[in-house]
């Protein structure tokens, strides 16, 4: 793990800078990184690296290195699935997000050690992750609602309630309905009624699929693990939480449509359960190798479409 950690780390840290979509975004912020938008710990370690090397690219190592170790950690802490965890994330997350969104990379990270806490009901150290994750991107500040959430098992009545969500997210965008506008605060309910003007205007609205490919596997695969979750609860006691998680990952997705920057921020953010929740499908399936082959089958998947049909990298 230490040798695979460190390679992934040089690899995303060192990059070509032609190979991701925000390498050319990241450079220019390298210098010009003191503004009122730009999070703290971005301002932090490029002052770090502009006293110390004055070399951009030590900036991306520094992110890579630091995203390494959260991850996993956070993963060795959710799941005795190590290495089938380690082929989802680089299938998806890890190309979206380490060569790519650096910044959320971490808080994401992060974000799966927040959760540990919080399945094992020490709310404090959740909001102290949570709002560590925040200081490496401010969309992280959404992770404070979960702090509400349980790893208990459910419920009758909360399994029909999150089985709800997600149709009730295609409702929200077949009916048109605004969410992100009706949320009572003056400015930022200002704002989004200008963009949502701008959006009609200008055909932003395509940008968000809610019937794309991947958003419908990862939905089957979502109710699978979720009518199969009091056998893998026997194994691995996150799967109800991760199960919450993903669900709001996937509604947000949908929901938040008006605004194509927040719902695919949220989700991506959220979704970083994945890397845990879906290795689970090893535990539905015998014998032992065709779990194994399933996993490896789902990863093989995402990462054709990042490749391929996201484009997530240019190879």
């Amino acid at each position: 793990m230490l040798l695979l950690g460190l390679f992934m780390a040089f690899a995303a840290g060192l990059r070509p800078d032609d190979i991701d979509h925000d390498y050319a975004t990241y450079t220019e912020m390298y210098y010009n990184s003191f503004s009122l938008s730009t999070e703290i710990s971005f301002t932090i370690i490029v002052s770090f690296v502009q006293l110390l090397f004055d070399n951009v690219v030590m900036m991306f190592l520094i992110y890579a290195l630091i995203s390494m170790f959260v991850h996993f950690y956070g993963i060795r802490k959710l799941s005795s699935l190590i290495f089938l965890s380690l082929m989802v994330y680089i299938s998806n997350y890890y190309l979206l997000h380490e060569m790519n969104q650096i910044r959320v990379g971490v808080a994401s990270g992060i974000f799966l050690i927040a959760l540990y806490h919080l399945g094992n009901d020490d709310k404090k150290k959740f909001l102290l992750y949570a709002l560590f994750a925040t200081f490496f991107h401010y969309t992280a500040s959404v992770l404070f609602l979960f702090y509400f959430f349980d790893g208990k098992p459910m419920k009758k009545w909360q399994t029909y309630f999150y089985l709800s969500i997600i149709p009730a997210a295609y409702v929200i965008y077949f009916l048109h309905m605004s969410v992100l506008t009706t949320i009572p605060i003056p400015h930022f309910e200002e704002k989004m009624k200008i963009y949502q003007a701008l959006q009609a205007n200008g055909g932003v609205w395509d940008e968000i699929n809610v019937f794309n490919l991947v958003l419908l596997t990862k939905i089957a695969m979502t109710l699978f693990i979720l009518w199969k979750s009091s056998l893998i609860y026997e194994y691995n006691k996150y799967v109800y939480l991760l199960l919450k998680v993903e669900i709001i990952s996937i509604a947000a997705w949908v929901a938040l449509y008006e605004m194509p920057v927040v719902a695919m921020r949220m989700s991506e953010l959220l979704g970083i359960v994945e890397i845990v929740l879906f290795p689970m499908l090893f535990y539905t399936v015998k014998p032992a190798w065709l779990g194994r082959v399933l996993v490896t089958t789902v990863a093989s998947v995402l990462l054709f479409i990042s490749l391929v049909y996201n484009k997530v990298i240019y190879i």
